[in-house]
């Protein structure tokens, strides 16, 4: 986008376009006299001053806000992160594991989103986040992609690259699955992208990446929700359709991410 009128190179470079050397309004043998160069002299001296006119009225004043300010001055999302709001979930992690919780509502339409995460991209070691909402309004579920690439966002990442969509049965229901690559700067860690069946009041979804040099396996998500459950205040509030309360835990299960 450009902040002001340009002018073509044919303007800009061009000599004095219709005012070419070459041209005369004298007939073509006739003597190239004194007066026709003064007309032609002017006329050119008429048209450079026109022309820098031009440009300084089509020059955007300092004043004048930028594209860019412009597109920074956009409303934000009424969506605020409130701290004061008791966590709807949590996850059962090993010891010395630190979570961090997060709590949003939007102050408009009182829909809320919370998510839980563990450990950093930049780090050797394991990460994950998780991400539970629930609003009122319908919400159009995108696919599997679109909302991998909504997650590694939080995360300050990009989708490197996504494998085919898998299925599994867990204690939290089917689950539809993926490995993915995710990229930040020049780093690239390998993680696996997870949601319950999309819904248009209510979901779950998340990221979660092995150590350097692992790999998220089935069994690994299948840990996962194990160790994943409401909190009373998820029960309270009505999240009981999108999370259960808890179940047994695999014998075989190991806490391979938190």
């Amino acid at each position: 986008m450009g902040g002001g009128t340009g002018m073509s190179d044919g303007t800009a470079t061009g000599g004095l376009g219709p005012f070419d050397p070459y041209w005369t309004d004298e007939a073509p043998c006739g003597r190239r006299g004194r007066p026709g160069w003064g007309r032609r002299v002017a006329l050119g001296l008429a048209a450079g001053v026109g022309l820098v006119g031009v440009a300084s009225l089509g020059s955007a004043p300092t004043s004048a806000p930028s594209p860019v300010s412009a597109i920074a001055a956009t409303p934000p999302s009424g969506e605020v992160l409130d701290p004061n709001l008791a966590p709807l979930f949590a996850l059962e992690t090993r010891e010395g594991a630190q979570a961090r919780y997060e709590a949003r509502i939007d102050r408009a339409s009182g829909d809320r989103r919370d998510d839980l995460s563990l450990g950093a991209l930049e780090g050797d070691g394991p990460t994950l986040r998780v991400e539970m909402w629930k609003g009122g309004g319908a919400r159009a579920a995108g696919s599997l992609f679109v909302e991998m690439a909504e997650e590694s966002a939080e995360f300050g990442a990009a989708v490197e690259r996504l494998e085919g969509s898998r299925r599994l049965t867990s204690s939290q229901g089917p689950v539809e699955w993926a490995e993915l690559t995710l990229a930040e700067g020049r780093a690239q860690r390998r993680c696996a992208g997870f949601r319950l069946p999309p819904r248009a009041d209510g979901g779950l979804r998340g990221i979660a990446c092995a150590a350097a040099g692992g790999k998220i396996e089935a069994e690994d998500l299948n840990c996962l929700f194990d160790r994943l459950a409401l909190t009373r205040a998820g029960r309270e509030a009505g999240f009981g359709d999108i999370v259960r309360s808890g179940g047994p835990r695999r014998a075989t299960c190991r806490a391979a991410i938190g």
